[in-house]
């Protein structure tokens, strides 16, 4: 092997190496941006609960005085 041999075999180590930090680098992005999403939707989901638990109260309520009378 000549020394310009291992010169590229060394720049394509490197090269490697710099690909699978850019694949983590944009691997922890895009959970950043799923865990911000996630975040911000968050009070949405509390009141869908709600009005969810709501809904449910009203029908056996409605269910209940309808058995009784």
């Amino acid at each position: 092997m000549t020394s310009i041999d291992i010169a590229e075999l060394d720049i394509r180590a490197k090269i490697v190496e710099i690909d699978r930090a850019i694949a983590q680098t944009d691997q922890a992005r895009a959970d950043a941006d799923r865990k911000r999403q996630e975040i911000r939707l968050a009070p949405w989901m509390i009141l869908l609960s709600l009005l969810t638990l709501v809904g449910a109260s009203f029908a056996a309520g409605a269910a209940f005085f309808k058995l009784l009378g």
